[in-house]
């Protein structure tokens, strides 16, 4: 055990003056999302079938039929980190009610709010492979 990872000071590892967004800025752009981005489901499932008006929605807003709306998600978006340190930054905004149930929290990067990986919005891009 003499080679171990040191974790410099600060929050769990990242220097404290590392920029993020703050608590009122995720508060803000996930409203903009909400209501510019169709970002939803409002109590997303993995149910097959569930929040048929919120997919039918989307579909017509991506132009697509609503079993491949319904294959979209935060997770698999181009803008969606969920990276290790990521992670580390995003525990510093604390949960909001938004976030129970929806999944896992990552950084949407291009509406820069936390988002869950069992949500969508209309920004959403397909990931380019990482063998590129």
């Amino acid at each position: 055990m003499k080679n171990f990872m040191v974790i410099p000071k600060g929050f769990l590892g990242l220097p404290m003056e590392e920029e993020f967004i703050t608590t009122a800025e995720n508060k803000k752009n996930y409203a903009i999302a909400v209501q510019d981005w169709n970002y939803g489901p409002e109590v997303p499932t993995n149910e097959p079938g569930a929040n048929k008006e919120f997919y039918v929605g989307l579909a017509e807003a991506m132009q697509c039929d609503e079993k491949d709306a319904r294959r979209k998600h935060c997770s698999n978006c181009e803008y969606y980190n969920n990276s290790f340190m990521t992670q580390v930054r995003i525990e510093r905004i604390p949960l909001a009610t938004y976030d129970k149930g929806a999944g896992f929290r990552g950084h949407c990067e291009k509406l820069n709010f936390i988002c869950n990986d069992m949500r969508v919005c209309q920004a959403w891009e397909e990931r380019e492979s990482e063998m590129d």
